[in-house]
C-alpha cells in the first residue's frame, strides 16, 4: 500500500489539508484525518511531498521500485523476466539488514519484507493463472482414467491379500511339519544310541531346523508371475515405553515430539523437559 502524505493546519479559525499537491477543507479536512496512519515531522513531509525524496523508513530498493513503477518505461516484456529482475534487486538488499540495530532500520526492513512478499503473490497469481487452463485440462484427463486405475488396482490388492494370507498360512504349515519331523529324528537318535552297547554317548548337540526352501514364483497362465519375499512384520506392540525408549536417540522421533511439544506449548499447555521464552514473532 503507497503511503501518501499529509499536511494539516489551521488558518483563520479553520483546518485545511494538502493531499498531493490539493489543498481542501470542511470534511476532506476530519477525513484525512481518519486516514492519517503515522505521524509525522514537517521536515519529513516537505522532504517527501515537495523535494521527491523516499520515506525514511523505507528501503531504497522498495522506493526506487515503487518509483519506477512495474517494468518502468522499458517495452512490455515477459512478466516473469519483470518479476525476476524487482525480485532479485530486493533480495540483494537483505544483506543491509544482517543485523537491525534501531527502529529506523527496523521499519525499512519491514518496507523490504512487505515488497518480497508482494512480488511474491504477483508471481503466484501469474503461475496460478498461467497454470489454469493446463491444470484444467489434466483434470479432465484424470476424471476419465484415475477411476479405471484405481479400480484395476484395487482388485489386485484384495486378489494380494487373499494370496499373501494362503502363503503365510502355507510357510506357517510347513515350518511347524519340519519342527515336528526334526523333533522325530532327535528322538530316534537318542534311541539308537541308548540301544547301542558301551558307555553311553553325551546327547548329539541340538542343530536349529533345516531352513525354509525360498519359494518358487506364483505362476499364473496368463501375465506376469509373482515373487514371494518373506518379510518380518510387527502385529502389536507389547511394550510402548520401552519401545519409544529404543527410539528416543532417533532423529525422526525427536524431530516429530519436538514438533509436539511446539504445539502444546504453543496452546499454552506446560510440557516436561523443555526450555522456553517468550519471543516475538513477524506476522
Amino acid at each position: 500500500m503507497r503511503q501518501v502524505p499529509v499536511a494539516i493546519w489551521g488558518d483563520a479559525g479553520a483546518l485545511w489539508c494538502k493531499v498531493e499537491g490539493s489543498v481542501y477543507g470542511g470534511d476532506r479536512v476530519a477525513l484525512a484525518w481518519q486516514r492519517i496512519n503515522l505521524p509525522i515531522t514537517e521536515e519529513v513531509y516537505r522532504a517527501v511531498a515537495e523535494r521527491g525524496e523516499p520515506w525514511p523508513d523505507i528501503d531504497p530498493t522498495v522506493a526506487d521500485q515503487i518509483r519506477a513503477g512495474i517494468g518502468g518505461n522499458q517495452p512490455p516484456q515477459d512478466e516473469a523476466e519483470i518479476l525476476r529482475e524487482q525480485i532479485d534487486a530486493a533480495r540483494a538488499g537483505i544483506a543491509e539488514y544482517a543485523s537491525i540495530g534501531d527502529d529506523e532500520a527496523c521499519n525499512r526492513a519491514q518496507s523490504l519484507r512487505a515488497r518480497l512478499l508482494e512480488l511474491g503473490s504477483k508471481a503466484d497469481k501469474i503461475r496460478e493463472r498461467e497454470k489454469r487452463p493446463h491444470f484444467d485440462a489434466a483434470k479432465a484427463v484424470d476424471a476419465r482414467f484415475m477411476p479405471l486405475v484405481k479400480d484395476a488396482k484395487d482388485g489386485a490388492d484384495r486378489l494380494r491379500r487373499v494370496m499373501e494370507a494362503y502363503m503365510t498360512a502355507k510357510a506357517k504349515r510347513e515350518a511347524e511339519e519340519r519342527r515336528i519331523a526334526e523333533q522325530a529324528r532327535l528322538a530316534e537318535e537318542a534311541k539308537r544310541r541308548a540301544s547301542e552297547p558301551g558307555p553311553v554317548q553325551p546327547p548329539a548337540p541340538e542343530l536349529p531346523p533345516p531352513a525354509a526352501r525360498a519359494s518358487a514364483p506364483i505362476r499364473g497362465a496368463y501375465g506376469r508371475a509373482a515373487s514371494i519375499k518373506p518379510v518380518i512384520v510387527i502385529t502389536d506392540v507389547t511394550d510402548w515405553p520401552a519401545l519409544l525408549a529404543y527410539y528416543s536417540d532417533h532423529p525422526e522421533v525427536r524431530a516429530l515430539v519436538r514438533r509436539l511439544a511446539d504445539r502444546a506449548v504453543a496452546a499454552g499447555e506446560a510440557v516436561p523437559g523443555v526450555a522456553t521464552e517468550e519471543q516475538r514473532k513477524i506476522a
